[in-house]
């Protein structure tokens, strides 16, 4: 993926986070470390715009499945003051310049919620208040980063109805969207072809990316 987006004359950062199958007791990390992480990475990249040679206007996210419930806090939550370490870098700006979301788990609520991730970020008996907190389509604002998303109906794992709601509100706050709601594509289909028109969204996404500003080259080659 990152090569793609190195094609299109993007720099690509991947961002290696905690998370609930990766600690030291077995136990791994849920909420906040993963957007923690997340928010720390894009302090980064800002921070060190001039010896990496990066627009720090032009810095975005990109998240898959969990990872875009991951996307879609740092879109959201970049102002939380939970989201900070206590760093100097603390008073960098975390919130991204656009974000894309790849059939991204956005609610912890039912009927759309996919169990697992509600349960790897929040525990097995999660508060009404941190489901509610975590379900990002209620924490959009003006301020969200304007967002490209992407989902199938054929997806049995994260049902599509999480992009809907999240371009729902995206819509309703005024913050610049688009959604490729495509019929046939598996969960998980990454860049795998096979997947009918779903296969084309690299392409869709340039286009998105080029509308925007946000390429300096006309076309990948």
């Amino acid at each position: 993926m990152a090569e793609y987006f190195n094609s299109l004359g993007m720099t690509a950062a991947v961002c290696i986070y905690r998370h609930r199958g990766k600690g030291n007791d077995g136990k791994g990390y849920g909420h906040p470390v993963p957007w923690t992480d997340a928010s720390r990475a894009m302090r980064l990249l800002r921070a060190n715009h001039q010896p990496w040679n990066i627009e720090p206007t032009k810095i975005g996210i990109i998240g898959f499945s969990a990872g875009g419930h991951l996307a879609a806090s740092a879109s959201t939550l970049f102002d939380d003051p939970a989201g900070r370490t206590g760093a100097a870098l603390d008073s960098v700006s975390a919130r991204p310049d656009f974000a894309i979301l790849l059939y991204p788990v956005i609610t912890m609520e039912e009927p759309d919620v996919h169990a697992g991730s509600r349960e790897a970020l929040l525990g097995s008996n999660p508060s009404a208040e941190m489901r509610a907190a975590l379900s990002l389509d209620t924490r959009v604002t003006t301020a969200t980063p304007p967002t490209l998303l992407i989902h199938t109906q054929e997806d049995k794992a994260v049902p599509i109805g999480n992009s809907l709601s999240y371009f729902a509100a995206l819509t309703r706050a005024g913050v610049p969207a688009e959604l490729y709601a495509f019929q046939s594509g598996t969960h998980g289909m990454g860049m795998n072809l096979g997947n009918g028109t779903a296969s084309d969204w690299p392409e869709r996404a340039a286009e998105w990316l080029r509308n925007r500003g946000l390429l300096v080259c006309a076309k990948s080659e």
